[in-house]
């Protein structure tokens, strides 16, 4: 009877790593993390390259996971960020793509989420990070809403009019560069160009908010819509 040789260590790295993945589409991810981690140990022994990669890339977008799942969105991002980075070198476009949208989502969250609370400074922050991850995804129309709002965020940082000046005709010069006839984008223009003057010339600020309206509208964006009609009433009642 011939016995049955032992597993070599690339072989149970494989079947640890297989293990990882479907714990990992079980959502069982602290399961997941650890099968995963010692694919990695081994993985290193072995010296592939490919598949330990392959390994941390997955590692990290567990880890993410679990940090979604108790609402560390901050650190999420970090970890997804991490993943997206070995996607990118093993050329892994539709996984590199889900991790960036998922970054670019949980840091558009956070980026409103302290702007609700004020924090203005570190909201801009957000706003720009997003601006990036938007901007790898090829999203040009997030990537520039982004841009503009951190500038937005900063113009409310401002104590002074004319500071908050400053940041608003960014918000207003960096949608004019574009150049499109892409209904969102005009939207966005006609907006901060609404913003940027509302607080001196009420009139003229509610023909461009009338205009923003019309294009997110033609867009189909019913929260943006709705957010510029509020805007519109309550700078109609101030008049």
């Amino acid at each position: 009877m011939f016995k049955r040789s032992k597993r070599s260590k690339l072989e149970e790295a494989n079947v640890l790593l297989g293990e990882a993945k479907v714990l990992g589409q079980q959502k069982k991810y602290q399961e997941a993390v650890e099968a995963i981690e010692k694919a990695i140990v081994l993985f290193t022994h072995e010296n592939d390259r490919q598949k330990l990669d392959l390994s941390k890339a997955l590692l990290y977008e567990f880890k993410a996971e679990q940090s979604i799942k108790f609402n560390r969105a901050l650190e999420a991002s970090n970890y997804l960020g991490r993943a997206g980075g070995f996607y990118m070198r093993l050329h892994m476009v539709n996984d590199l793509n889900r991790v960036y949208k998922k970054q670019a989502d949980i840091l558009l969250i956070l980026a409103r989420q302290t702007m609700k609370e004020k924090h203005f400074i570190e909201a801009a922050s957000y706003f720009e990070q997003a601006a990036m991850a938007y901007q790898k995804l090829k999203n040009k129309e997030m990537e520039l809403d982004c841009k503009a709002k951190s500038y937005v965020s900063r113009a409310a940082a401002e104590k002074t009019i004319s500071g908050r000046k400053i940041f608003l005709k960014k918000a207003v010069e960096l949608m004019q560069e574009t150049g499109t006839d892409n209904p969102i984008i005009k939207g966005h223009l006609a907006y901060y160009n609404g913003l940027f003057i509302k607080d001196e010339k009420k009139e003229e600020a509610l023909r461009y908010f009338s205009e923003a309206l019309q294009n997110y509208q033609k867009a189909g964006m019913s929260k943006r819509v709705e957010e510029i009609k509020k805007m519109i009433d309550d700078l109609t009642t101030s008049l």
